[in-house]
């Protein structure tokens, strides 16, 4: 009976323990401050956002022991902490620019993790909690029932029984008799308060161990081996090792290397020697089957409600299993906000919706799972915006698992996972993601422009640009991305633009007012509005962006409008163009090139008044040839107006003095034409003399 007894409250400890106050240990690094609670066999656990930092809420418990809570950490980041034994809340005062990460380890240990800098985009860790309506932790296990328990040869658990048994002889001999006896003899009187103290004692030490190893970043955890049954029976006919493996206690182990033994089945691990996480967390091909959509649905919404009213248990896990399965991602996110509760799991399955509907994710969850030879390495690859740095990416592993997943599901991921194989030089993966399926429609805008980005990779320039411009031309349903890119491609490749596609361009900015993307595209846009010379179009389209431009980029772009219209606008346009425009802003450079188009042109006292800005170096000797060229020319037609004036070298010159001192030279009136002053020019052989005296006289500059 004693035996029966001490089986029955091993049995039901862990449950009697569950219901114990949580030991809460904590630990310094120094990016961040690390809290782990050793949880309940199967308790749920909830963390959110509060004005004053984090709630921790956890099913199945009678508060935390916080004692020792600040005796390894600063309050450098956790100033404060309390708790609600009622509630199962354990509150955070966090007083930094700090956000929380919380994982599973092993199964029964929450890890929060303090981390510096602001919580990343859709941090399932930064809502605040819901009210505990519909979450209510799993029933107690019903009592031991059936035969009374009799022991084996070798006594159970010969190094703990003794701590629950009054003081007693030794253990008789063994023999037939003795054995009768021991198990005819009546069970020992226990207390209750002391065998569950003894078992809260030895949860509660096991539980610090284990947290002060995640603390202190020591703890790793070993392979899980497997020893074959032994086939020696003993006199109750069962084999030992059998009998067990079926009864709750002590695991044992030897100290020989488990990677030394041929049978040990080593878990999947990045490149650097971590675990790779669940693969079942991401086995996205078996949440549902080949049955209709709507069929699949109907079957797993009947199963939601329970007979009091409330989900049923994991039903809308399944739910939101079902909708990944079909590609719905922002239906499978709010299946999981409508249970509120935050498991390892379910943070998995919502990174895999908001991947499926393109949303940002936290890229810390998959840190170096991109070489992981599981499927988790696809979800890895795709959750960062940019070519991953952390690890290399296992291309076999990233194109097996997308080759694995329902058809919904790759329709969604494949434009996005051909650029990311792109961007690692993995031409031949990108093809394969491709090339599996149809031609894309020309509804299916991302699909065209990843094949397009596939063929400009392999060396297809002109598939490529075929595929952006009918894209562009054709689709009844263009995207801002794709008429972008559209302008880009085409500037570079030297495509006309007509006036359709820049009406197309600006209704789709006006539907996409105040977005990154429709700033993206008023960018390619002016881009391609100097392609084909439409220098007033731009210069329109600056101007209504200058408000949501820096001074410094609508700088750049103004003085890249007049520098190509100097070199390429016709002469009438080009004056039409700048003559009534204030030039005095643009930066030295821009008025050189506009300064000698109007020289060339036949206006060297317009030429004069643009150059004012300061000039070094190189800018400023050209800027003296310039001024040299313009008075030239007016000696050549006007002799007069330079004999009174002064010269403007370098830009340094009051050029509103030397336009004062020849009003007859700058009189519109007495203007030569643009023919006659160029035979002027040529035929002036004593006026350019005349100039050439007159540049000797005064002093050149000092850079020149």
């Amino acid at each position: 009976m004693r035996y029966f007894l001490l089986l029955s409250l091993l049995v039901v400890g862990p449950h009697l323990v569950a219901a114990a106050p949580l030991r809460v240990q904590t630990g310094e690094h120094a990016d961040f401050t690390r809290v782990v609670i050793g949880l309940p066999q199967g308790a749920d656990w909830q963390i959110g956002r509060t004005p004053e930092g984090y709630t921790v809420r956890v099913s199945a418990t009678d508060g935390f022991i916080l004692d020792e809570f600040f005796t390894l950490i600063p309050r450098d980041r956790i100033s404060a902490v309390s708790q609600d034994p009622d509630e199962g809340e354990l509150q955070l005062i966090v007083d930094c620019v700090c956000h929380a990460v919380a994982s599973i380890h092993l199964s029964n240990f929450l890890v929060i993790d303090i981390r510096d800098g602001p919580a990343p985009p859709n941090s399932p860790f930064e809502a605040a909690l819901v009210l505990k309506t519909s979450v209510d932790p799993d029933p107690p296990l019903p009592a031991p029932v059936g035969l009374a328990y009799r022991p084996a040869q070798n006594r159970l658990l010969p190094l703990i029984t003794p701590r629950f048994m009054g003081p007693e002889s030794e253990p008789p001999a063994d023999n037939a008799e003795q054995n009768q006896e021991v198990a005819d003899s009546p069970a020992p009187v226990i207390s209750a308060a002391s065998a569950d103290e003894a078992l809260r004692l030895i949860a509660q030490s096991l539980t610090e161990s284990v947290g002060r190893g995640l603390t202190e970043g020591l703890l790793q955890e070993g392979l899980n081996t497997v020893s074959e049954p032994s086939t020696l029976n003993d006199d109750f006919g069962v084999p030992p090792l059998l009998a067990r493996a079926a009864l709750p206690g002590v695991t044992a182990r030897t100290s020989i290397d488990p990677l030394a033994i041929e049978s040990a089945a080593p878990s999947p691990q990045t490149q650097d020697g971590q675990r790779c996480l669940p693969e079942a967390a991401f086995d996205v091909a078996s949440w549902g089957n080949d049955s209709p959509p709507g069929q699949q649905l109907n079957v797993t919404r009947n199963g939601l409600a329970a007979e009091d009213g409330r989900f049923a248990e994991g039903s809308l896990v399944t739910l939101a299993r079902l909708y990944v399965f079909l590609g719905f991602g922002r239906e499978a996110q709010q299946a999981l906000e409508l249970e509120g509760v935050q498991s390892q799991d379910r943070i998995f399955l919502r990174t895999i919706a908001q991947i499926i509907d393109d949303e940002p994710v936290v890229p810390m969850v998959f840190a170096g799972q991109v070489s992981c030879p599981t499927n988790v390495a696809l979800w890895a690859l795709l959750a960062q915006p940019n070519a991953p740095t952390d690890a290399q990416v296992n291309r076999t592993a990233v194109v097996n698992a997308y080759r694995a997943l329902p058809h919904y599901v790759q329709q969604a991921i494949a434009p996005r996972l051909s650029r990311a194989l792109l961007a690692i030089g993995a031409e031949d993966e990108a093809l394969q993601v491709l090339g599996p399926q149809a031609t894309a429609d020309s509804g299916d805008i991302a699909r065209l422009l990843a094949e397009a980005s596939l063929a400009d990779a392999l060396g297809e320039d002109t598939l490529a640009m075929d595929k952006i411009k009918d894209a562009a031309r054709n689709a009844p349903r263009i995207s801002p991305e794709a008429m972008a890119r559209f302008f880009r491609d085409g500037a570079s490749r030297g495509i006309g633009f007509s006036d359709e596609d820049f009406l197309l361009a600006d209704a789709l900015r006006f539907e996409n007012t105040d977005t990154p993307a429709a700033a993206d595209l008023a960018d390619a846009q002016f881009v391609g509005y100097l392609s084909v010379d439409r220098f007033a179009d731009a210069r329109t389209l600056l101007l209504t962006r200058q408000n949501a431009l820096s001074p410094e980029v609508y700088a750049a772009g103004v003085s890249a409008v007049y520098q190509q219209a100097a070199q390429r606008m016709p002469d009438a346009s080009f004056l039409e163009f700048v003559w009534q425009q204030d030039l005095t802003m643009q930066d030295a450079a821009t008025q050189n090139l506009i300064a000698q188009r109007l020289v060339e042109l036949g206006f060297p006292d317009r030429a004069l008044s643009v150059l004012t800005s300061p000039a070094v170096g190189e800018i400023a000797a050209q800027r003296d040839l310039l001024v040299a060229d313009a008075l030239q020319a007016i000696v050549a037609t006007r002799p007069a107006a330079v004999e009174d004036a002064t010269i403007p070298l370098s830009g340094d010159a009051d050029v509103d003095g030397f336009e004062s001192a020849m009003p007859q030279a700058f009189n519109p009136i007495n203007r030569p034409t643009l023919r006659d002053s160029r035979t002027l020019i040529d035929s002036a052989a004593q006026s350019r003399e005349s100039i050439r005296t007159l540049l000797q006289s005064a002093p050149a500059p000092a850079d020149f």
